[in-house]
């Protein structure tokens, strides 16, 4: 039975190869099977998951019903987002509070028949990008049990990498749902800022913050995409969209030679330079651009004043708490009070510039952009000796989407001889989001 794959598995319901209740006993059969792996934070009980299926089968036994296009598809929620009925913790025990309803983006899922089966592991207060920095321990990547699953948004990745359910929500505000993907040969889905609701998330950076998704394959994502997307006017943060009249993208950036960061490793390096050649060979006609100001902006997130957005959610409370925090995600919430208003607008001004300086030379050139997704694996040991040297290598080429207002679709490129996954990442505008998954 292929979970992983969202229109398989409602052809199986249309068919009548298996119903609801037999796709839940997998689910739950599989969850059992990797309740090690430190995927979850609140599952959804077993007998819960049980009555809700026979319900789901009861009133339609075999095929879904034609306005819930995610009927019977198991999905599992980053622990930052809310779901009523469970505690949001963040990451952190004692954060946690308790959700009067559940998020918008949420119920829009359920509302399309998704089945949710629990709220997953990440990196604590969304800070960091190696998933090693969480209190319940890391989330055991299925590729290479010693290698980091990415973050901050860890969990859903290996939830979904291990095909326990057939996509998760994550969120992204410097690259959680691209790094995860990338280490666990998955799709992820950073949307244009504002097109899915934030409403009912616990913040990290608000002004950049994203709900994003994540998927085995391109296809399940977009499926998602269109169920989740849509404007909420309680939101003020988001968006209309129309996905009337956008072209399709047939020009595609590479990095210049001299732009590409791989610290020494050979077989990512060799993947990307393979994955250019397949777009040539898909034709698409691919254009060398400069990385310097996309990787300029980039410094702006860790080492700017927007850190300062993640000092005014949790500051109080580390005060109150210090032991309840860990020690690299206090040292690195707590240097955003040393930036003072002048430090933000001198750093916003800056990145303005940066913006127009890409809408002026390098987009015009390009539809979309061609990345690795990291510049190389890690091992989880590195990560807890040295996390913020992680994530200096790893905000790279992740950073600057949030920040430069873009959106990006991670997707699998190939593995390194140790058998561990190697992704590449497409950036574009925003708004091409359908144009951009249509190129992953």
């Amino acid at each position: 039975m292929d979970i992983s794959n969202i229109s398989a598995l409602i052809a199986g319901y249309k068919s009548g190869a298996y119903t609801v209740r037999d796709v839940m006993e997998e689910v739950i059969r599989r969850m059992h099977a990797h309740e090690h792996s430190n995927v979850w934070i609140e599952r959804v009980p077993d007998e819960a998951l049980r009555t809700q299926a026979k319900k789901m089968v009861e009133s339609a036994p075999h095929a879904p019903e034609r306005d819930r296009p995610l009927w019977g598809v198991p999905f599992a929620v980053k622990d930052n987002i809310d779901v009523q009925g469970f505690p949001t913790t963040v990451g952190c025990r004692e954060f946690a509070r308790t959700p009067e309803a559940t998020a918008p983006v949420v119920q829009r899922l359920l509302d399309a028949g998704a089945l949710l089966v629990g709220k997953t592991n990440m990196d604590q207060f969304a800070t960091g990008l190696t998933g090693a920095l969480s209190p319940y321990g890391t989330p055991v990547n299925p590729y290479g049990k010693d290698y980091i699953p990415g973050g901050s948004s860890s969990g859903s990745a290996v939830a979904v990498s291990s095909k326990l359910v057939s996509f998760a929500l994550g969120t992204d505000t410097g690259g959680s749902i691209r790094l995860p993907p990338g280490f666990n040969n998955i799709v992820g889905l950073k949307p244009s800022r504002g097109l899915l609701s934030t409403r009912g998330m616990v913040p990290t950076c608000r002004s950049l913050d994203c709900v994003g998704l994540m998927a085995a394959d391109v296809r399940s994502v977009a499926m998602i995409f269109d169920v989740a997307v849509g404007f909420d006017p309680r939101d003020p943060f988001s968006q209309r969209y129309d996905r009337r009249d956008i072209p399709r993208m047939t020009r595609i950036g590479v990095l210049m030679p001299g732009c590409r960061e791989f610290f020494g490793d050979d077989d990512a390096a060799k993947i990307y330079e393979a994955g250019a050649a397949r777009l040539k060979d898909c034709g698409f006609t691919c254009v060398e651009v400069d990385f310097s100001p996309f990787r300029e902006a980039s410094e702006l997130m860790y080492n700017g004043a927007w850190m300062a957005e993640r000092e005014i959610v949790y500051g109080a409370f580390m005060k109150k708490n210090p032991s309840a925090v860990q020690p690299a995600t206090r040292a690195a919430i707590e240097s955003g009070a040393k930036y003072s208003a002048i430090d933000y607008f001198k750093q916003f001004y800056r990145l303005m510039e940066l913006r127009r300086q890409t809408e002026l030379e390098t987009w015009p050139l390009i539809d979309a952009l061609y990345l690795p997704t990291a510049p190389r694996a890690h091992r989880v040991e590195d990560a807890v000796k040295n996390p913020r040297g992680l994530i200096e290598e790893l905000k790279i080429y992740t950073n600057f989407v949030n920040l430069l207002d873009l959106c990006a679709i991670a997707v699998p490129s190939g593995f390194t001889a140790a058998g561990i996954p190697v992704g590449a990442t497409f950036v574009a505008p925003r708004c091409r989001d359908h144009a951009l998954i249509e190129v992953g």
